[in-house]
């Protein structure tokens, strides 16, 4: 590669690096073509790029990047970086089935806003809620107390009405 194509390249991995939602760091060393288009497929559909680049021009974007880290341990072997435009813990959790199904992409680690990750947290991330299972869990747990009081509120009259029609029924009994 000429010296000017490999800048431009750097200047498109850091545009990558700095423009996301999260990246995911994998080990891609058992990955055959067939199953990367199949999992840049997926990752298509939840707006996520799976990018293999050489470790030299990863490193070189990630030192511009993200200077507060180290990330010389991460691109070492075969390592392909996960890009999320748009939701994170939907593509932890492609990844995750991936990883799964095919016995591929062995998590190295992430960044998500702006700090790095362990593979351990990006699985936690994984087996997280779906964010629309999130919001659902938020609203109930504000409706919750709301439709106790609307309850409560409403037997109420319920309760006086059959306390006075006992009462009633009690009266007819004696008379």
């Amino acid at each position: 590669m000429i010296k000017s194509e490999k800048t431009n390249k750097v200047n498109l991995i850091k545009e990558e690096f700095e423009n996301n939602n999260g990246l995911i760091f994998a080990d891609h060393s058992n990955l055959k073509s067939d199953q990367s288009v199949l999992i840049r497929d997926r990752l298509y559909e939840i707006e996520a790029t799976l990018m293999i680049l050489k470790n030299t021009l990863a490193s070189i974007a990630a030192s511009d990047s993200f200077k507060d880290m180290d990330l010389s341990g991460i691109f070492k072997g075969p390592t392909s970086v996960i890009v999320s435009h748009k939701d994170l813990i939907a593509t932890a959790k492609v990844l995750k089935d991936i990883a799964k199904e095919f016995d591929i992409l062995k998590l190295k680690g992430g960044i998500i806003e702006g700090k790095f990750v362990n593979a351990d947290d990006v699985n936690k991330l994984a087996s997280l809620p779906s964010r629309e299972v999130l919001i659902s869990q938020v609203v109930s747990g504000l409706i919750s107390p709301i439709y106790m009081l609307v309850s409560v509120l409403n037997n109420l009259p319920q309760k006086l009405v059959l306390t006075l029609s006992a009462i009633q029924k009690e009266k007819e009994k004696i008379n």
